[in-house]
């Protein structure tokens, strides 16, 4: 018995250390590494230059060990004289790499700053910007395209061929007459004769169009644009963008959309409908790419126009977002008197028409950042008839350069 106590005594004491050995190792297998800190490192050119209303890319040389770059903060900034004589920093960026342009030949003095937790790094570089000879203008006055979509005031244009239309448009915008672009999906495309620079933190450029009068009620439209990356002058495909207002993630709203707008046969009697306003309520066929199709209705008050632009084929189809626009009849179902609703900001045509470059987003509806733009396109998002009073319809003004009369 005395030598079996003492085999299991033995046992227990092995068992006792091993188990405290075993301990010990864990806990320093445990034991913490010391946390590295974070560092920063930030390298900038001493100088760049450009000419006025072009862009210089500045893309400092930033370090980051040991800490999560995502988290880093960029403030750009620019010495300005206020109206006051005082000297100040104006933000002109918020981005790791700075897209610069600047509308006065002068010499920037500009600051980047960079923060990550509680580490600050500051660089400094001088950028040169140079007269262009050049003489500019804050209006986008320079016709690039124009498609209206059918309208009673196509009558107005009275050609054969689109050659002859885009010489009359070009006139009537030099001049600010108001240019029809229709219904849904008529457009026109302008360019400034400089780039709209993206101001950081402010309004853009405005686009105006005619304002509702009387029995005449208008669309607000949408408007695209596109930023000349490659100087080519030219707006290409890739480089459009869409100005992401207040109506454009709605349930409502239709990305994507489609109407083929067919020619109406003038030897077809007309179809007259039960209202007495209602002169061909089978007028001109349309069909989208919902698989949807129906008529324009041709009202009394109109019936001796044509709808269709007399210099296009038998069909013609035109693209875009389509938005929602609340009408409302209020002649107790008469359809001679209607209220027509308008979108919050982000658009033409509406309380404040100023746009902000930095609203653009692609195809994907993600954000982009463009430095400026160069072409405008407006175009008719909504799609909607208020019975006698016709097509609700719009009519481009201008597009214009808010901080144009500042860059002067």
């Amino acid at each position: 018995m005395k030598k079996y106590l003492k085999h299991s005594l033995l046992l227990l004491a092995i068992g006792i250390f091993y188990c405290c050995s075993n301990d010990d190792s864990k806990q320093e297998e445990s034991e913490t590494q010391p946390v590295k800190q974070a560092t920063l490192s930030l390298k900038l050119a001493s100088d760049f230059k450009v000419s006025r209303y072009n862009v210089v890319t500045v893309d400092p040389e930033v370090l980051i060990e040991n800490g999560d770059k995502e988290l880093a903060r960029y403030k750009w900034t620019v010495k300005v004289t206020g109206s006051d004589g005082v000297v100040k920093d104006s933000v002109i960026g918020d981005t790791k790499t700075l897209q610069f342009i600047a509308p006065q030949a002068a010499d920037y003095a500009v600051e980047l700053t960079v923060t990550l937790d509680k580490l600050v790094k500051q660089a400094s570089t001088k950028v040169k910007v140079s007269e262009t000879g050049k003489t500019y203008t804050s209006k986008a006055v320079s016709l690039i395209d124009y498609l209206p979509a059918p309208s009673y005031n196509n009558d107005n244009l009275e050609f054969n061929t689109k050659p002859e239309v885009m010489a009359q448009i070009q006139s009537d915008l030099i001049e600010g007459n108001d240019i029809g672009l229709g219904t849904f999906g008529g457009f026109i495309v302008t360019a400034f004769d400089h780039t709209v620079i993206n101001v950081h933190g402010k309004r853009d450029f405005t686009v105006l169009m005619n304002e509702n009068s009387g029995s005449l009620k208008f669309s607000p439209v949408s408007i695209h644009v596109a930023y000349d990356a490659n100087k080519n002058g030219i707006a290409d495909e890739n480089e459009w963008y869409e100005i992401a207002g207040s109506e454009h993630h709605k349930s409502t709203t239709v990305k994507n959309y489609e109407v083929t707008y067919n020619k109406p046969n003038p030897s077809k009697p007309a179809v007259t409908g039960t209202k007495d306003w209602q002169f061909d309520k089978e007028y001109l066929k349309w069909t989208d790419n919902k698989n949807t199709s129906n008529f324009i209705t041709k009202t009394k008050k109109w019936r001796r126009y044509n709808y269709y632009p007399q210099w296009l084929g038998e069909s013609y189809t035109l693209k875009g977002t389509k938005i929602y626009l609340p009408v409302k009849d209020v002649s107790d179902g008469e359809g001679t008197t209607f209220n027509v609703g308008t979108f919050e900001w982000g658009y033409g045509g509406i309380k404040d028409p100023s746009i902000d470059i930095s609203w653009a987003v692609d195809n994907n509806g993600k954000k982009v950042h463009l430095p400026g733009i160069d072409f405008v396109k407006v175009y008719v998002s909504t799609f909607v008839e208020a019975g006698a009073t016709d097509l609700v319809t719009s009519h481009f003004k201008q597009a214009e350069d808010l901080n144009f009369a500042k860059s002067k």
